[in-house]
């Protein structure tokens, strides 16, 4: 059995909800105000209206006092609510931050593990340039060797390897100022 709004408005001060399910009771103590409102408002007509016995006229006051007051707890929910609902929410945006964080993390120590092969790529890729230049040295560059791989199409405008190619040296010490090439 669900129980009664004013208890769950006091539970949700004793609990840590979701921000979903604070919205949620936001809701009904919205629905809980208009509805006293409306209350109020009845009963205040039945109350000052002067064809009204007094013994009713009594009991509308006190409906309507019970109403405003019922509105001032629910003015008092929400202002409470609200906050909690923010709490939650930067809770939940906390929660969620640190559960991207460790994600970030874990792909980030499998990146560092991975570039740890960057050294030993690199080094073999200054070999193979050293390679190319030496060849070009002895047969000209118009008869590259990098030409031939690519199929024999020289294009002016693409990206000359020997040229274009700078490599970092992964540690420091290596190579030309930081780099492994151009040497």
């Amino acid at each position: 059995m669900k129980a009664d709004l004013e208890t769950r408005i006091a539970d949700s001060f004793a609990a840590t909800l979701p921000s979903r399910d604070i919205a949620a009771l936001l809701a009904e103590v919205t629905e809980a105000d208009q509805a006293a409102a409306r209350s109020s408002e009845e009963a205040n007509k039945v109350a000052l209206d002067p064809a009204t016995r007094p013994d009713a006229v009594a009991a509308a006051r006190k409906v309507m006092e019970d109403a405003q007051f019922k509105r001032l707890r629910m003015e008092n929910a929400t202002a409470g609510l609200q906050k909690l609902k923010s709490q939650a929410e930067a809770r939940e945006a906390a929660e969620i931050a640190a559960k991207e964080l460790a994600l970030a993390t874990i792909e980030r120590d499998q990146l560092a593990k991975d570039l740890l092969e960057y050294d030993e790529l690199s080094r073999k890729i200054v070999v193979l340039l050293d390679r190319l230049r030496a060849s070009d040295a002895r047969i000209g560059r118009n008869n590259s060797a990098e030409i031939v791989a690519r199929g024999g199409n020289f294009d002016p405008w693409f990206p000359d390897l020997q040229l274009g190619v700078r490599l970092p040296s992964f540690q420091r010490g290596g190579g030309n100022m930081g780099y492994l090439w151009p040497r």
